[in-house]
């Protein structure tokens, strides 16, 4: 049991709780160390072969923690731990319900399936605080729907809900509310039916042709280059300080 993130073992299957639920399941860096622990004892584990991740409480996950300091460091695979690895052969599993927003949609995107209840929204809302989507957002958004809609969300912040996720395709399967996760558990066991070896390989092949042979090496160069320069805009300072202080931001475009 984590001090951040709970997990429990379900036969072959591995339930990944993020708990933190009074800030809607905010991750901080300790919270993106401690999940990618989890996640490489995951894929080192020879019994545990489909992975699950929820959150605890009324949402999936709001991203990162607004209150802890943006330049916390976070583990060298990237955001939550697995924004940029290639070493993640098994499949995971997104069970949403509430809001996954800024770094908590960026988890989504990091899985495999999607199953979100009626409840889900999602939104890249970085740019609303003088941030950018630097956990993979941006680059894997734009793979996932229609380049429209995706430059709809990227360039706007805005939130979408349950019913056009699943209209763009975003999703595997939209569900009742409170459903997510037993739903999730029933994908599961769907992919348990498999031979586990050719489920990852199937899963390798499958990435390969969506993010193609350099995507990681050049989101990572994009997140060390950039958000250094960015954080230390007057924009960027303005849109941490109003999200604190529950006011509206006053961009000056510098």
């Amino acid at each position: 049991m984590g001090e951040f993130i709970h997990t429990t073992r379900e036969g072959h299957v591995l339930i990944v709780t993020l708990s933190r639920p009074e800030i809607l399941n905010s991750l901080h860096g300790p919270a993106c160390l401690e999940l990618e622990q989890i996640l490489t004892e995951y894929e080192a584990d020879p019994d545990l072969w489909v992975a699950i991740i929820h959150g605890e409480g009324r949402a999936f996950c709001a991203g990162h923690d607004m209150n802890m300091d943006v330049k916390d460091p976070l583990p060298a695979s990237g955001w939550a731990g697995m924004s940029e690895r290639g070493d993640l052969t098994k499949p995971i599993i997104a069970a949403v319900h509430g809001y996954a927003a800024g770094g908590g949609f960026e988890i989504v995107l990091c899985c495999d399936l999607v199953i979100a209840d009626e409840t889900a929204k999602f939104a890249l809302s970085e740019p609303r605080v003088g941030a950018v989507a630097f956990g993979g957002g941006v680059a894997r958004l734009i793979k996932r729907i229609p380049t429209a809609v995706a430059m709809g969300m990227i360039l706007t912040g805005r939130t979408m809900n349950a019913a056009e996720a699943d209209r763009h395709g975003l999703l595997t399967e939209r569900v009742p509310a409170g459903e997510a996760l037993s739903a999730a558990r029933r994908w599961a066991e769907q992919i348990l039916l498999c031979a586990p070896l050719c489920v990852s390989t199937s899963k390798r092949i499958a990435l390969e042709v969506l993010e193609g042979p350099d995507f990681l090496a050049q989101m990572a160069h994009e997140r060390i280059k950039t958000p250094m320069r960015l954080f230390a805009t007057d924009d960027s300072k303005e849109g941490f300080d109003a999200f604190l202080q529950k006011r509206k931001p006053v961009w000056k475009g510098r």
